[in-house]
């Protein structure tokens, strides 16, 4: 009796390289086409084989086996060939981005400290000026505080000097002054040092007080002698007010002398102060 043809491995060939092929195919499963495309092409070979030896009768599905794995095996590869490609790709793109925003975020911060850098510096600038200004005005505030006979010059060049002040007697009609009081004499002489003509507007009348800080109101008689500022000088012009106050005893040892000069306000006084002798 003839042996039974063994057609097994070709018919399992081809079933394994169907399997093969269509989980090539897949896209998320052709990883797992290797295995079945592998053995189809090993079955498939044998089947040949056995065909050649007559062993078996099933040719065309051990060679479709063959074929099928050797496909499937072809498109597996392929398609991990590709998505190692494509990951790799991906992955550098997601680096690419990672370094740009990296970069960015790094751009920023640097354009950040910079301009908290240039801030910080702007702000120290501020606070110098200020402070240049601060001393500016006290190192003028302390040389308009001056003794009798000494002179200050303002920006304009209005150039102001009282001169030590002398004993006043009056002559004429003089108010009552108060009893044992010392009178005494302001002369202020202004100066126009300047280019342009200085209008001596509301500068006219200096203010007076005593040691002990109270107003001293100016003192008049009829000799005609007494002089207040007002006008304007002309470059180069020279003026001088005089004006007489009576100091009250028991604050007669000291008194100061405030003129003040300036429009709006720009306004700045000068105050002599010292003996009256």
């Amino acid at each position: 009796m003839p042996a039974q043809p063994r057609n097994g491995l070709g018919t399992a060939a081809m079933v394994l390289g169907i399997v093969g092929a269509v989980l090539s195919l897949a896209v998320i499963l052709f990883w797992l086409a290797w295995l079945p495309a592998v053995l189809a092409v090993v079955f498939g070979v044998i089947g040949l084989r056995y065909v050649r030896k007559g062993l078996a009768t099933n040719r065309a599905m051990a060679l479709a086996g063959v074929i099928l794995g050797i496909g499937g095996l072809l498109v597996s590869v392929g398609a991990g060939v590709f998505v190692v490609a494509r990951v790799h790709a991906v992955t550098e793109e997601r680096q690419a981005e990672e370094d740009a925003a990296r970069a960015r975020t790094e751009a920023a911060i640097e354009a950040a400290k910079e301009r908290e850098a240039k801030e910080k510096e702007r702000i120290e600038a501020e606070q110098k000026r200020r402070e240049a200004e601060r001393e500016k005005e006290a190192a003028d505030e302390r040389a308009r505080r001056l003794s009798f006979g000494q002179s200050y010059t303002y920006a304009d060049g209005l150039k102001v000097t009282m001169a030590k002040p002398e004993p006043y007697v009056p002559r004429g009609t003089v108010l009552e002054t108060p009893k044992n009081a010392a009178i005494i004499q302001v002369k202020i002489t202004v100066v126009n040092t300047g280019s342009a003509d200085i209008s001596l507007y509301g500068s006219g009348m200096p203010l007076v007080r005593d040691a002990k800080g109270n107003l001293v109101y100016i003192l008049t008689d009829g000799s005609g002698r007494m002089k207040l500022l007002s006008g304007s000088l002309a470059p180069g012009q020279e003026a001088t007010g005089l004006t007489a106050y009576a100091l009250p005893d028991g604050a007669a040892e000291r008194f100061s002398v405030d003129f003040t000069y300036g429009s709006n306000g720009q306004r700045k006084n000068v105050i002599w102060s010292g003996s009256p002798s």
